[in-house]
């Protein structure tokens, strides 16, 4: 009579069904904001998570407790008999857990004002316990969802390994016929999504967000199902280029010991996460230099030309040459100067430039990035007031701001177009830091002026507040402040001067090229050229050396993996010595041993590199196009900036590879100096 088998039907769906759980819940944990963000507007979907996570946890419970019942009744000494013990008993448990940790949400969703507080999952509970219920204590309802979230995190490692563990438990032939009904039921999935939901979420559309998590999801385990169909294929194809290759691939196929395929196994998973981890961040440092590049050539022009210490006179003939020469687009003049800004509130620091109305726009993005008012208005500023509701879209100004800006411009006075004071545009942090609205009177003061009895007079001129702008940079948005160039000559006392010409060109990474044109081109001493890069040199070579410092941290995490192979390929060779001793026998020279091992280790770091690459692909991606919500009060940036750079998946894995080809060198030494005689002695 055959030994019974702890694992039957129930027990191998739960092995996956607990896997596919704790997968669901990270997904869902990383997409949480914008759950519970719909769920507190729209009580049927709220209705459809609690159903949806009510009916996946009794499900995983009532597994559980099946396949507990089963095992139970084995006798002791069964094999596998403890790890489906340990299975059932950890996903019952992490099934209650989850249920204790999402009814707190999903009840914090319904009932808390959170959506008001940034709609985060603290903002959920601090809204239950000190808005929803304020007179009951409920103190200890964060406590409880810490505490399970905890033992939710602890439990789910250990659901993965005893799955993974247990699923080897099932014969092979009931193994087989899984996963081809799996294969074929993932290959529908696959086409249905690919060609009914979209990759990308659209802006405020909480069913294309689900959507696009399903589509991402289904694909993902899709190409990883993919890959792992094709290794055998591959393998084979390796068998046919060549003896070694042959040797190589059988070695890596063949049957080994329990401790030397775990340790091969986790060699390929080092190799993975480490390049993982590297190629994340290296995405996300580049996409914070990306947006840093956008929102600087936003507010900056790609060229400024100017003097260093002086205005420029006679400045309408350079302006055409620069216009007219090949590659500007265009071509804008400015006068700069600091300037003190006061209100009837505070006073702070600006930096003021005279500005073309009509042209500057055209080098800046100044008009894009207005969120109150109107460029036009510092042309025509008797027109600020014009108008007795000010519309405006909503922007980073809260909505008591707006409502502020609306009852000001009511209740300011009528003025005579020749009385109108003229307009200023002002960031959005200086307005917060001034209390300033739309339509505001303000004061500049201008270290341009007369000279007393007493030494120089500041020079004071009134304002009126003709836009507010946001930029994503906190110090530009703090600092600058906007006024019509012909009314900044008159008050700075430039009269036909400027500080410079703000250039725009075709291509932005050809403008030091470009610099130096323009630099033979305009034929003037004294003047200086300068572009983008040279401008903000220091700022770029600190990212850029954060990132090579980055790089070659995590760097470490790779060869720490490739200490992993080579301790996996040592042990290779200590089991494979007799197989060694066999090929020496028949004639193989040592370096054709050599080379079969250096191809074993450049197999198996190809193969970690690529699962590493992979994932980190998906990471990536998913947070470029789903977003990592951030604080934008803290962090300037409302999601985590993400750059996908080719350039730099093929380093990292370039990098992976050699790394592990050159910890294959010394098993690889070893193995060809394995003697035949010494190999085959107690055979």
């Amino acid at each position: 009579m055959s030994e019974p088998r702890p694992l039957g039907f129930w027990t191998a769906v739960l092995c996956g069904f607990g896997i596919l759980h704790v997968a669901a819940v990270l997904v869902f944990g990383a997409t949480s904001t914008q759950w519970f963000q719909a769920s507190m507007g729209d009580d049927l979907l709220w209705i459809r998570l609690a159903i949806a996570w009510t009916t996946a946890q009794l499900t995983l419970a009532l597994l559980s407790a099946v396949v507990l019942r089963g095992a139970a009744r084995l006798p002791r000494g069964a094999r596998g008999r403890a790890r489906t013990i340990g299975l059932a008993t950890t996903t019952g448990l992490h099934a209650v857990i989850t249920t204790v940790s999402m009814g707190i949400l999903l009840w914090a969703a319904r009932v808390s004002i959170g959506h008001v507080l940034g709609g985060t999952i603290a903002s959920l509970l601090f809204g239950l316990t000190h808005l929803a219920y304020s007179d009951l204590d409920l103190e200890w309802v964060p406590t409880l969802y810490h505490t399970a979230t905890t033992l939710q995190s602890l439990s789910a490692a250990p659901i993965v390994i005893l799955g993974i563990s247990c699923w080897f438990l099932v014969p092979a032939p009931r193994r087989q016929r899984f996963w081809w009904v799996f294969d074929a039921a993932l290959v529908v999935a696959f086409v249905a999504v690919s060609f009914a939901f979209p990759f990308s979420p659209a802006d405020g559309d909480d069913a294309s967000l689900l959507r696009a998590v399903i589509r991402m999801s289904v694909t993902t385990v899709f190409a990883l199902r993919l890959c792992l169909r094709a290794v055998g294929p591959l393998l084979s194809a390796f068998e046919r280029i060549g003896f070694r290759t042959m040797v190589a691939a059988r070695h890596l196929r063949a049957k080994k010991t329990g401790f030397l395929a775990a340790s091969g196994t986790l060699s390929i998973l080092a190799v993975a996460v480490s390049s993982c981890m590297l190629v994340s961040v290296l995405s996300v440092m580049g996409g914070f230099r990306a947006d840093l590049t956008k929102k600087i050539l936003g507010n900056h022009a790609h060229i400024v030309v100017d003097r260093a210490f002086e205005e420029i006179d006679d400045w309408q003939p350079l302006l055409e040459r620069t216009r007219q020469t090949e590659g500007v687009v265009a071509a804008t003049p400015f006068l700069q100067v600091e300037v003190m800004v006061s209100s009837l509130s505070n006073r702070a620091g600006a930096i003021l430039r005279g500005v073309d109305p009509e042209t500057v726009s055209d080098v800046t993005d100044l008009a894009h990035n207005l969120t109150h008012g109107k460029l036009e208005h510092l042309r025509y500023p008797e027109r600020i007031l014009d108008s007795s509701i000010i519309t405006t879209p909503a922007g980073p100004i809260d909505a008591m701001i707006q409502g502020a800006e609306r009852t000001a411009a009511r209740g300011l006075p009528a003025e005579a177009k020749e009385d109108a004071m003229p307009g200023l545009i002002v960031g959005q942090e200086l307005a917060r830091a001034l209390r300033l609205v739309v339509g505001d009177r303000v004061t500049v003061v201008s270290p341009r002026g007369d000279l007393g009895p007493t030494g120089p007079i500041p020079k004071t001129r009134p304002f009126r507040i003709a836009g507010i702008f946001y930029s994503g940079m906190y110090e530009y948005d703090m600092k600058h402040a906007y006024i019509d160039l012909a009314v900044a000559q008159r008050f700075l006392r430039s009269e036909g001067r400027i500080s410079g010409i703000e250039v725009k060109v075709e291509d932005v990474e050809h403008a030091p090229a470009m610099a130096a044109l323009l630099t033979s081109t305009i034929g003037e001493d004294g003047l200086r050229v300068r572009d983008w890069k040279m401008m903000n040199q220091q700022l770029f070579g600190a990212l850029a050396l954060e990132k090579l410092a980055m790089f070659i941290t995590l760097g470490i995490a790779v060869l720490i993996a490739g200490f992993s192979v080579f301790g996996t390929l040592t042990l290779l060779v200590q089991e494979k010595r007799k197989e060694v001793g066999i090929l020496k026998a028949m004639g193989t020279p040592a370096g054709g041993v050599i080379r079969i091992f250096v191809i074993e280790g450049l197999m198996i770091g190809s193969a970690g590199g690529l699962m590493g690459l992979g994932l980190g692909f998906v990471l990536t991606f998913a947070a470029e196009h789903f977003g990592i919500r951030m604080n934008p009060e803290v962090y300037y940036i409302d999601k985590l900036p993400v750059h996908l750079d080719p350039t730099e998946f093929a380093l990292v894995g370039a990098a992976t590879v050699v790394v592990c080809l050159a910890a294959t060198l010394f098993p690889a030494y070893q193995a060809s100096r394995v003697r035949p005689v010494d190999a085959l002695r107690y055979d």
